[in-house]
């Protein structure tokens, strides 16, 4: 199926790609509905699942009941905070180990693979942090 790019759907994806990624349907919304006063968060999760259908937007899901976009690039991992969902892109040595397993597997069977994914999942340095940082401020409080 071939689509014709409208504005909307390019304004979109250069919202991803501007922004860097890791971005919400949400997100995308209120930063193209600047430009497009018009446009509806319905138009942006159709676009949304149109661009990662042709593969120009990857679509991220963690288990956190959100999920979020970016372009598709090189392939790389996401160390993801759990508490507040903040995504950072890294690039480790483990990815020349890895692709070497996904080469292995990807003759099993005569499967193919088109794309793999690592994420990391845990607390990032703020999260830990901020459990500190609440029960010291209870103790204050409860000394004036």
């Amino acid at each position: 199926m071939n689509l014709r790019n409208t504005k909307q759907r390019q304004a979109i994806l250069d919202a991803i790609e501007t922004h860097g990624g890791h971005l919400t349907a949400e997100d995308v919304y209120k930063i193209v509905k600047r430009h497009h006063p018009r446009l509806s968060l319905g138009t942006v999760y159709r676009n949304l699942r149109v661009l990662a259908g042709q593969g120009t937007v990857r679509e991220l899901d963690f288990g956190m009941a959100i999920t979020y976009f970016e372009t598709t690039k090189d392939t790389h991992y996401h160390l993801v905070c759990r508490i507040c969902s903040g995504i950072v892109d890294v690039e480790m040595e483990l990815e020349q180990k890895l692709m070497k397993l996904v080469e292995q597997a990807s003759g099993v069977g005569g499967f193919q693979i088109e794309n793999h994914r690592l994420d990391f999942v845990g607390i990032c340095e703020a999260c830990q942090v901020k459990p500190v940082q609440a029960a010291k401020q209870i103790r204050t409080l409860r000394a004036r």
